[in-house]
């Protein structure tokens, strides 16, 4: 096998080139600290000469946080005999820059074993350091594999042939470095790796141009390490043109991408499949949704989910009174402050203009390096249906439609209170069939419900709408009149006039029509009066049983006298 000719100095001497060459830094230091030696592009950023470096210490080239930083990390390696790599940030004197680079020193054994000094590369990765960071946004990596670079750093003749290496580069052929030295690829990789990579060195050497490209190695366990190869030209004065590399270890990151790719595809199957309509935020605009958000929205496609902002797809006020684009402004922000939020809202299909409401639960997360809210959406339509249903049965008598007692206290503790504040006086009227029994005995009880609604359609009609008239049970029923009147006279006056139009009213003949066996309708005429007890509530009254037991009592005192009759409890 050939090997290079090239004696040891001019090998020297070409690395040496090589070296000023380099985009990184190289310098060596003795046991002191002092620099013995830096390459071209570490004179360029510290604005001196070789004779003005080689003899001196950091202090004279970077601002003092870094000198000292960089004097202890140098101490260690004196001491300890180790090698040390890191990422730092130094801040030139002269020029008052800042660069970030990551460092590896090693310790220069003297000829006796004793560490005489030591030497150092240093990569610029300001600009590396940038492009990881665009690449954790775009892969939504918190910490980007690039962080733990290794490194690889070797020089190849058009030939070929490897004319320098550091030991990390020679330590992925599992050689020595001086083993490496004049060795073709196709003598340290399986033939189809070998190709791969003399096929790239080709390109780089025709073109005369960088290439950034992705290799892959085997590794000491068999199983294949992946690298971020950059390859470029190097033009040696008076020497031949030479292919300079810098490689970094990204198994993990492309790990870690097969990882997120399996991720998403479990999330994006969730996702869809959830019942929930589920919409992702950022910035008041969709910017993803499931095949049930487009449903729920009546929205025909994801691209035009895209296009809408939340109150879009949103009643143009909500129920509390306030527009939907500036609420949903402030529970998004509020979402996003928190951490967290639960909301009713108020829908309206994109395609129908169909309002529905809606339980939303807004979580806030970071995508892509960016304040996201992830939305949960729950139809209630059919919740606030239920709701309203079991508010019926709890609060109506099911078979008027008419407030039940639960109701008729609530609204007459609401009327005590309002009376208070106001002053006007209140009224509630007891009254109760007088002739109610013989229809349910000659007619059934068909014909006695139809009486006891046609009751309270009458009584609704007597009075006002912000007055209430309830079932007690029975034949039962009670009015209840507020805020009449601040003095007890005209209140009583009033209430009077109410009671003899219900009484007038109750006492009409009803016509009921019930139907017989063949499906006929049979018109019955019934005549029932009501007997009506009235008491007044003063402002300061508060006992609500006490009214009530007042206006009941009176109303048995009407029946005493002779039924369809009305009678004013004692004042």
């Amino acid at each position: 096998m050939a090997r290079n000719n090239r004696s040891p100095q001019g090998e020297l001497d070409a690395l040496r080139v090589a070296l000023d060459h380099a985009g990184a830094l190289i310098f060596s230091k003795d046991s002191h600290c002092r620099y013995t030696y830096a390459n071209q592009r570490f004179c360029e950023l510290v604005g001196a000469t070789l004779e003005n470096v080689v003899g001196h210490m950091a202090d004279e080239f970077f601002d003092t946080a870094t000198a000292t930083l960089l004097h202890e990390h140098d101490a260690k390696i004196l001491a300890s005999g180790q090698s040390m790599q890191q990422r730092e940030t130094r801040f030139f004197k002269n020029s008052g820059a800042r660069h970030r680079f990551l460092t590896v020193k090693s310790p220069i054994i003297g000829p006796q074993g004793e560490i005489v000094g030591l030497s150092g590369v240093s990569i610029d990765i300001t600009e590396s350091e940038r492009f990881e960071q665009a690449l954790k946004e775009n892969q939504q990596l918190l910490d980007a594999i690039l962080n733990n670079v290794d490194g690889y750093i070797y020089m190849k003749n058009r030939d070929h042939r490897y004319i320098y290496v550091n030991r990390a580069s020679a330590e992925l052929f599992r050689r020595e470095p001086e083993d490496v030295i004049g060795r073709k690829d196709s003598e340290l990789l399986p033939p189809e790796v070998a190709q791969h990579i003399r096929a790239s060195d080709d390109l780089v050497f025709k073109t005369g141009k960088r290439l950034a490209s992705e290799q892959n190695l085997p590794s000491t366990d068999g199983q294949p390490r992946y690298y971020w190869s950059k390859k470029m030209l190097l033009r040696r004065p008076e020497q031949p043109d030479c292919l300079l590399g810098f490689a970094s270890d990204i198994t993990e990151l492309k790990g870690a991408q097969a990882a997120r790719l399996r991720s998403e595809a479990r999330f994006r199957t969730l996702f869809d499949a959830s019942r929930d309509a589920v919409v992702v935020i950022r910035q008041g605009r969709f910017i993803d949704g499931n095949r049930a958000a487009l449903d729920t929205l009546g929205v025909d496609s994801l691209g035009t989910l895209c296009q809408l902002h939340p109150w879009d797809v949103s009643a143009p006020v909500q129920p509390c009174g306030t527009a939907s684009e500036a609420l949903a402004e402030e529970y998004m922000a509020t979402a996003l402050r928190l951490g967290h939020l639960r909301v009713e809202w108020m829908l309206r299909r994109r395609d129908n203009g169909l309002e529905t409401p809606a339980d939303i639960v807004l979580s806030a997360m970071d995508l892509d390096g960016e304040p996201t809210l992830l939305a949960s959406v729950r139809d209630l339509t059919d919740r606030k249906r239920y709701e309203a249903k079991i508010h019926q049965l709890a609060f109506y008598d099911a078979l008027t439609g008419l407030p039940n007692r639960r109701l008729f206290f609530d609204r007459l503790s609401q009327a005590v209170t309002q009376s208070r504040r106001s002053g006007r006086h209140g009224a509630v009227i007891y009254l109760d069939l007088d002739n109610f029994k013989p229809v349910n005995d000659h007619h059934g009880h068909r014909a006695g419900d139809l009486l006891l609604q046609e009751v309270a359609r009458r009584l609704a009609h007597c009075l006002r709408e912000e007055d209430t008239v309830a079932r007690l049970g029975g034949d039962e029923f009670v009015a209840l009149l507020v805020s009449v009147a601040p003095d007890y006279e005209t209140t009583r006056a009033y209430v009077c006039e109410v009671a003899e139009r219900i009484r007038d009213t109750l006492a009409q003949p009803y016509l009921l029509a019930l139907g017989d066996a063949g499906g006929r309708a049979q018109l019955v005429e019934h005549s029932c009066s009501a007997s009506l007890g009235v008491t007044l509530f003063p402002p300061e009254e508060s006992d609500m049983e006490a009214i009530l037991k007042l206006a009941d009592g009176a109303m048995y005192r009407a029946k005493d006298a002779g039924r369809n009759q009305i009678r004013f409890a004692a004042p």
